[in-house]
């Protein structure tokens, strides 16, 4: 055996005790022949049973001794904890701080919100706060299973504060995610009070890769590029792709752009960064392919014919995304469909009847490209201020649509009121509102200004941590930072893109959503109509930043290292 069969290592601000382990044999220690750890991102152990914690993040490792070819086992739990005094505070203010426990009646927490899910792979959130006052001191405290921040700090109005980078992953990368407790104390006038004390989740999956959106900060709108990590966009696109390009689309696989509006290129090679394709009408661009539908493989295209603020489409049936070639016999010849989307399986296609506004799905045969067995799965109904449904998602794994109900005429994000909902494929005419991620009965800082301002939502292609995740543009507020008015014209208000995740599996009746956190990396311009396209577990061998990047969910020393043992 191996003793101690279990300990916990505690590491504080990097510093860390090591652990001996020893073998025995029937009580007699012995000399194991080797040892050998399986997360050595977490803690290493040397040949002679020496265990020492990484620092970097926690969690629970196993390590395995081997005596006479036989083989034993012990469990070290680490904890990793950074206590972050600046020097702002002195020792008495900071028990006093502790301490608290005083509801703050000043102090307007803003944002993130409480029970928000984050993935892992994406920056620190700013968290904010209004109310406060100049030379206030907080006590922040965010407990996960295996990490802890305490944090000492000030902050004057506007009252912001975000964690360093290697706090956010030691909190969100250690093990495998669970409850978050988000605790805030304020120290002013003499008094300690608490902000607040709220509860975050870190799921057990990440969501680093690229998001393409469009962005109203260049000329005319361009769709822009946040690659992974990154704190801002890039605009990515050919220098022959000119003019507003808004309603654009991208395929699962993210290989396949294709932009709607008013530029001479409507087809992009994502992988090549190259136009292919110029569809002109009397020397002029052709929106007809505003806000299509592209296969997961980027080499199908159907026409959107709902009613936009510009040109709808005006064409049936499906094309050849990258040649312009109208296609043969897919069973759409004389259909048109008001905002189709693919489902990332390739296996079915969402959209709203052109006639009847009802809700909809069609079976897609990607090796013959056609579709068969229409399903209708949600009707308008009556109500003038929810019976305009518009942009449609499917889920991952094709089993669920996710789609907006609003009041107005059009689909526009510009005006009116919206709020999302998800359909049932398998059981038509389930509906559920996701009241969680709408804020229906959230205690917005802006109150009721913040409030069914919700549209486009576009499905992650890939589940993660137990999640699916969607991508949708919002008109509410953003902590302090962006606090315009909700209703917009050209240059005004608020417009972001925001992601929330919805449970697996869920439950007719119940709303699987959670409230939605702003997505890092896109400026403070207009934003909509977001994509994301994941970046795939690295291999062994590969370079790495965290846990979550690699497919060991091991990174040791900025490389993804194989498990010593399963």
């Amino acid at each position: 055996m191996v003793a101690p069969a279990s300990a916990v290592v505690d590491v504080v601000n990097g510093v860390v005790m090591p652990l001996q382990l020893v073998g025995e044999v029937n009580g007699t220690r012995v000399q194991p022949s080797s040892w050998v750890v399986d997360f050595s991102s977490v803690a290493r152990v040397d040949a002679d049973g020496l265990v020492t914690a990484t620092g970097t993040v926690g969690g629970e490792v196993r390590i395995r001794a081997t005596y006479n070819e036989q083989t034993a086992s012990a469990t070290v739990r680490v904890n990793v904890k950074h206590v972050v005094d600046p020097g702002a505070t002195t020792h008495a203010e900071q028990e006093q701080l502790r301490q608290a426990t005083i509801t703050d009646g000043t102090a307007v927490w803003t944002y993130p919100y409480d029970r928000t899910v984050f993935p892992k792979g994406l920056l620190p959130p700013t968290m904010m706060w209004n109310n406060a006052g100049a030379g206030d001191k907080y006590y922040f405290k965010l407990t996960g299973q295996y990490a802890e921040l305490e944090l000492f700090i000030t902050a004057d109005p506007p009252s912001r504060f975000s964690p360093e980078l290697s706090h956010w992953r030691a909190l969100t990368e250690s093990g495998p995610g669970g409850p978050v407790d988000v605790h805030v104390a304020r120290l002013s006038a003499g008094a300690a009070t608490v902000v607040i004390n709220h509860q975050w989740t870190i799921a057990n999956g990440s969501l680093r890769g690229t998001m393409y959106h469009l962005s109203t900060s260049t000329t005319l709108g361009r769709v822009v590029r946040t690659r992974p990590g990154a704190a801002a966009p890039e605009d990515f696109l050919p220098a022959t792709v000119q003019g507003c390009v808004e309603c654009h689309a991208l395929s699962a696989d993210g290989s396949t752009m294709i932009l709607g509006g008013d530029a001479p290129a409507s087809t992009v090679d994502l992988v090549n960064n190259t136009a292919l394709l110029d569809i002109q009408d009397l020397g002029k661009p052709v929106r007809n392919w505003a806000m299509a539908a592209v296969s997961p493989n980027g080499a199908v295209l159907i026409e959107n014919n709902a009613p936009l603020s510009g040109p709808p489409g005006g064409s049936d049936g499906m094309w050849n995304a990258r040649t312009g070639t109208k296609l043969q016999n897919t069973g759409l010849e004389g259909v048109l469909l008001d905002m189709p989307a693919f489902a990332p399986t390739g296996t079915k296609i969402a959209f709203v009847d052109h006639v009847s506004k009802t809700l909809a799905t069609y079976d897609f045969d990607v090796a013959n490209i056609t579709v068969s067995n229409r399903a209708d799965l949600v009707e308008p109904g009556a109500d003038i201020n929810t019976n305009k449904i518009c942009f449609p998602s499917l889920s991952p794994d094709a089993r669920w649509v996710a789609y907006r109900r609003g009041a107005t005429s059009s689909c526009d994000t510009r005006s009116g009121p919206g709020n999302l909902y998800l359909a049932s494929v398998d059981q038509p005419g389930v509906e559920i509102r996701l009241a969680r991620l709408n804020g229906d009965n959230f205690p917005f800082a802006a109150g009721t200004r913040d409030q069914n301002l919700n549209y486009m939502p576009i499905f992650v292609p890939v589940s993660a941590g137990g999640f699916t995740w969607v991508l949708f543009t919002s008109r509410r507020t953003y902590g302090n930072l962006l606090i315009g008015p909700a209703r917009m014209g050209d240059g005004e208000g608020v417009k972001q893109i925001w992601l929330a995740a919805i449970d697996e599996n869920p439950r007719p009746g119940e709303d699987p959503s959670h409230p939605a956190l702003r997505m890092p990396g896109q400026d403070f311009g207009l934003n909509l109509r977001a994509f994301l396209v994941p970046e795939p577990c690295k291999p062994a061998g590969a370079s790495c930043e965290a846990q979550s990047e690699c497919c060991s969910q091991n990174c040791d020393q900025l490389v993804c290292t194989p498990l010593g043992f399963n």
